[in-house]
């Protein structure tokens, strides 16, 4: 039986997206190409989700089919990559849609970037190149069959049961970064692995396989899925044996912990908070790649834990410690360690500032140099105390030192 999503598409897609949709329907069969939507959209559609991107899939090449649109004035090209024969194309003055060409790749390294094999082969030759049976669906766009949906892999019966499913045994081979994406999936959708995904998932992650893959990539999937700042993805991540990957421990740490915080607190950084309970070793954390903001923030947490705590008897002493570390660090020696003292640095004593200045105290008469600073600090520490209080405090406690 045929299944058709023309009412899914007129009921799931904004009037502009629509309009620019029939019009490259036109331009394929104008110029004799094969155009379907692919992937996520179609995904999306069938769960009724509200839609971000636009992925357009032609057999044949996509920037010569742009190119003759472009030349129609029925758009406007804004990017091209000839190496994968993908362009991103400008509808209007605010719909931008992605074309790729049907492609082949292989891969001649595990775990890193395919190289492409062919462009232009059969839409069902594409598709096996993709990573879950739920994102390989595809929707025909040209007018004698438009709105039918494709679907050689059983896409959506899975998508129907909700079980997560790869295309091939060889999946987390090629591309491990595919466990990451799943997670993101079962979790988004309210998935389960069927048996035999399960099956070669954990036989992946109980390898040493993956010690040479393309962390690059491992990073750009782990954070999308821990911006989600989803307590149950980092509990299935747990679960699952995810943190094999990175070659680490399980911490004594629960998802709703690190999403009650990221939710009060609001980080810059939200991913790394969950990746830095998980994320230990040096070797892996260099391979990262990141950037010199993020490094600092797994720099400040190893600080934090190698730190001597039994040094920690007053507001002054908790103060200094944490003073400068990264507050996503922070955050992270809270969950790891079980102390007090993050929380009373963040909820508390961060929040108290001298509010005179050094040229305040040199009109106080202070020396200039290093007798400034060391009164800075003596007013700190009065306030951090709660024996003075305002501004009106500090000047009266200087007074009284210089006496």
């Amino acid at each position: 039986m045929v299944i058709n999503l023309t009412d899914k598409i007129q009921t799931g897609l904004k009037r502009e997206v629509r309009i620019a949709l029939e019009a490259c329907s036109k331009a394929a069969d104008l110029f004799g190409f094969k155009i379907y939507l692919v992937g996520g959209i179609v995904r999306d559609l069938f769960l009724e989700k509200e839609i971000f991107d636009v992925d357009v899939i032609i057999e044949g090449n996509a920037i010569d089919f742009c190119h003759k649109m472009a030349d129609k004035k029925l758009c406007k090209i804004i990017q091209v990559q000839e190496e994968l024969k993908t362009a991103k194309v400008l509808f209007g003055e605010k719909i931008e849609i992605d074309f790729a060409s049907t492609r082949q790749e292989f891969y001649p390294r595990r775990g890193h970037l395919p190289v492409v094999a062919r462009i232009g082969c059969t839409l069902e030759e594409d598709v096996y190149r993709r990573d879950f049976t739920i994102n390989s669906l595809a929707v025909a766009l040209n007018k004698e069959n438009y709105g039918n949906v494709i679907d050689y892999t059983g896409g959506l019966a899975d998508l129907k049961n909700k079980v997560l499913k790869i295309l091939h045994d060889n999946s987390f081979n090629e591309d491990p970064s595919r466990i990451i994406r799943g997670l993101k999936f079962a979790c988004r959708f309210n998935l389960h692995r069927d048996e035999h995904t399960k099956e070669l998932q954990e036989k992946y992650q109980n390898t040493q396989l993956h010690k040479d893959i393309s962390w690059s990539r491992m990073k750009s999937e782990i954070k999308q899925t821990f911006s989600l700042n989803s307590a149950r993805v980092f509990d299935m991540f747990l679960a699952n044996g995810v943190e094999k990957l990175f070659y680490a421990e399980k911490p004594d740490v629960k998802g709703l912990e690190i999403k009650t915080l990221v939710d009060k607190h609001q980080p810059d950084y939200p991913w790394l908070v969950y990746l830095g309970c998980v994320l230990k070793d040096p070797e892996i954390i260099e391979a990262f790649c990141f950037t010199r903001q993020e490094q600092k923030i797994f720099d400040d947490r190893d600080a934090l834990l190698n730190g001597n705590l039994s040094m920690l008897n007053s507001n002054y002493d908790i103060y200094k410690f944490f003073q400068k570390k990264s507050f996503e660090a922070i955050l992270i020696y809270y969950l790891l360690s079980k102390r007090k003292e993050p929380l009373i640095y963040i909820e508390k004593l961060s929040q108290i500032r001298v509010e005179l200045t050094g040229n305040d105290l040199k009109e106080m008469g202070i020396p200039e140099g290093r007798e400034i600073g060391m009164m800075l600090d003596e007013i700190l520490k009065k306030k951090l105390s709660g024996s003075i209080v305002n501004r009106d405090d500090e000047i009266n406690f200087v007074k009284n030192q210089t006496k």
